[in-house]
């Protein structure tokens, strides 16, 4: 690609054409540079409310750690490298309690919301975790005697444990090269895309899709297969269980407990639903506050905010027999997923939730480490990136 000026994206009156950021661009690079902090001028969203105090959340004791070297696979880079060779935005280095490192790109601050993609996932699970404790849900309930509108779909005879570990039968396909036609169909009914005007049977709006998700054959809870779809079904659920919109019951029983300070927003599709399963946009150091407090076991000074019974069953091993059972693994051979967070396999009870374009939580109990990292990679997966920035975890967790 030829040279281009990041700091012309969206600046001008009016904006160049080759700078301007579109429905049809945002998740192309380099425009993911200025759309990933700025999804709530391109999609429409729903704000997040927090607790809009500007005092940091924690104690801040500063290393720099940009000249730490990175080895992985024989070869030796500098942190410093590594961060930008990975399109990295924001990334945060919490040890025993104190923020010891960050770094930020050009867009990102501490405080500005960046789209966390399928890390959202992982945050909606934080949200079941503490309204199941507070109405004593079943995780064994079907999904279609909580939404009835789900009969006759993959989701009738689902259970919501199914949905949290990704082990529903269906017949969804997660294609990020847009092929499949049912991803299109996905992406069009969420607002992520623009409607394609050639997709048969466009859905009014996601609860449509979701409603009428094709099965399987294969019964539900015998083997892992990543479908986004679940985790917008589980927003679902949160409304139904609550007869309020997501966006509130997560404020109010999550944002708001756990301290957050900063503006944050969930993107919705055309007639409101909310995208639990991708579109949270949350600022570095919130999503570090929140990290920090999945590693404490769900307290902080103001109590227990989740359960601690929700995030061990996550952290500690167990039977991993349906996530081995994928079609491609890939990632975290030895690992496995339990309620929209991975067990990484690499001992120490290592755990971690991903999104794509280069998102991560990593937390390492033992050590009582917390990363996270956001970025603008241009490609949604890219597992050798991947690799190398897990690497990058395991290697400031040896140097602490």
């Amino acid at each position: 690609m030829t040279y281009f000026q990041f700091d012309k994206l969206m600046q001008g009156n009016p904006v160049d054409i080759s700078h301007q950021v579109t429905l049809e661009n945002w998740r192309k690079y380099p425009f993911t540079k200025w759309s990933f902090v700025n999804v709530r001028n391109i999609i429409p969203t729903a704000k997040i409310q927090t607790c809009n105090n500007q005092a940091p959340n924690f104690d801040k004791k500063y290393q720099n750690l940009l000249q730490l070297q990175i080895n992985h696979n024989g070869k030796t880079k500098y942190l410093s490298e590594v961060l930008k060779l990975c399109d990295t935005d924001a990334f945060l280095v919490m040890s025993k309690g104190k923020l010891i490192f960050e770094y930020f790109d050009q867009f990102t601050d501490y405080y500005t919301p960046h789209i966390v993609f399928s890390i959202s996932k992982s945050i909606t699970s934080l949200l079941l975790g503490v309204l199941s404790r507070e109405i004593n849900l079943d995780l064994n309930t079907k999904i279609s005697k909580i939404i009835p509108e789900t009969k006759g779909s993959a989701y009738e005879n689902a259970t919501v444990r199914n949905v949290l570990d990704m082990n529903v039968s269906s017949g969804f396909i997660e294609d990020y090269t847009g092929e499949a036609e049912i991803f299109k169909k996905y992406r069009s009914c969420t607002g992520w895309d623009l409607i394609d005007g050639s997709i048969k049977d466009l859905p009014l709006g996601m609860y449509d899709f979701l409603s009428n998700l094709p099965s399987s054959e294969l019964s539900h809870g015998t083997k892992y297969h990543y479908s986004s779809p679940h985790s917008d079904l589980l927003g679902w659920v949160i409304e139904r269980l609550t007869n309020d919109k997501y966006y509130n019951v997560l404020s109010k029983l999550l944002f708001i407990p756990s301290q957050l300070q900063f503006s944050s927003n969930v993107t919705l599709d055309r007639l409101g639903a909310s995208r639990s399963a991708g579109g949270i946009s949350i600022s570095p150091y919130d999503l570090l506050t929140l990290a920090e407090l999945t590693r404490c076991e769900g307290s902080n000074n103001n109590g227990n905010i989740i359960p601690e019974s929700w995030i061990q069953d996550f952290v500690n091993p167990r039977d991993n027999s349906c996530y081995l059972a994928q079609d491609n693994l890939e990632r975290f051979p030895k690992g496995n997923y339990r309620s929209k967070w991975y067990q990484t396999g690499f001992g120490e009870n290592q755990f971690c939730a991903i999104g794509i374009h280069g998102q991560n939580i990593w937390v390492n109990p033992k050590k009582e480490l917390t990363i996270i990292r956001m970025s603008s990679a241009s490609d949604p997966i890219n597992i050798k990136t991947e690799e190398l920035m897990f690497s990058v975890f395991e290697e400031i967790g040896n140097y602490l």
